[in-house]
């Protein structure tokens, strides 16, 4: 039988019509999932490098600087930086007059300030700060808490020195009466007596301290405005050296000046964790307030040290109480 061509020529057209179809369905398909995933899983990064995010500096001090570098890296496009110390009124004047999407604080007098003139609701950050809630009167604000938590630091204490331990605290009442209470229990729970050195004034220190030697074996200085001049601090702990005292302090100066163990913050990392919070802020989830980034510093020529010295004066002691 012969071949119908109108046949073959009406299959082949509908063949191509077909093709046609199928294939502007499939590109259309591509460029829908390509869309879709360009809404639903780009980068956060993204949003943020579209925001108008500012910075809010307290001063120039080496840990603001390095919590400025760590929240620098977290984004891809130019942050507006305002140092506080160099012109609080211009910053004053941009943070009322200009609509930021995000203002991050760095360090207390910063923070304050931000939190005194945003609203309740506007997006905001505080970074370096110990304490917020209180310090800022918000009981939920988003950022990183530069606090050392009162229990881990008397765990690794222990865990490091041993327990049985007299844990001596220098501090101001008026800014840690109830961390020392909380201290002291938790020292109850690990078989480690705190016992309290409170001082109001720096004046106050030297004769505390001389009073308090005989009561315990470890001095353990946590954040505290009366106690927190470099050149005090150095002199604190070389007498507390001479008196077999195991000091721990709060950050990387205390193991460079004899401290036996340090609680030492990662500032850059504060920093970025500082970005990864921005992100979720600006993507309208929750912040919330982290926990800072730190390491346990040990200097074991110190220990070693204060050990031997133990033991001298141990058996000093017996010899002396010999018939």
């Amino acid at each position: 039988m012969p071949a119908d061509p109108m046949g073959c020529q009406e299959k082949r057209v509908f063949g191509d019509v077909k093709e046609q179809f199928w294939g502007r369905l499939n590109i259309f398909s591509v460029v829908r999932a390509f869309l879709l995933c360009s809404l639903f899983l780009c980068p956060l990064h993204a949003k943020a490098g579209k925001a108008d995010i500012s910075v809010v500096v307290s001063s120039g001090i080496r840990p603001y600087v390095e919590a400025l570098e760590g929240l620098r890296s977290g984004f891809q496009s130019a942050l507006t930086i305002y140092y506080l110390d160099s012109n609080p009124e211009l910053v004053r004047h941009r943070l009322r007059q200009k609509r930021f999407d995000l203002v991050i604080a760095i360090g207390p007098e910063a923070s304050i300030l931000t939190w005194s003139i945003l609203k309740p609701e506007d997006k905001k950050i505080a970074l370096m700060v110990l304490d917020p809630q209180d310090l800022l009167g918000d009981p939920d604000p988003c950022g990183v808490d530069l606090r050392v938590s009162m229990e881990d630091q008397m765990r690794l204490i222990v865990d490091r020195l041993g327990d049985d331990r007299k844990i001596g605290i220098l501090y101001n009442p008026v800014e840690n009466e109830e961390w020392i209470k909380r201290a002291q229990k938790e020292g109850d729970c690990l078989r480690t007596d705190v016992i309290p050195l409170p001082v109001h004034s720096k004046q106050e220190i030297t004769k505390v301290l001389s009073s308090g030697y005989r009561h315990i074996d470890t001095l353990l200085f946590i954040p505290d405005s009366t106690v927190i001049s470099e050149a005090l601090l150095l002199h604190l702990v070389k007498d507390a050296l001479l008196h077999r005292i195991a000091v721990v302090g709060y950050n990387h100066f205390f193991v460079e000046i004899g401290a036996v163990m340090a609680f030492s913050i990662n500032y850059k990392k504060v920093g970025i964790i500082g970005s990864e919070i921005a992100r979720k802020v600006l993507s309208n989830s929750q912040g919330g307030l982290y926990s800072p980034p730190f390491q346990v510093e040990w200097n074991e020529k110190t220990w070693k040290a204060i050990s031997e010295k133990s033991d001298d004066a141990e058996k000093s002691g017996v010899e002396g109480n010999s018939p």
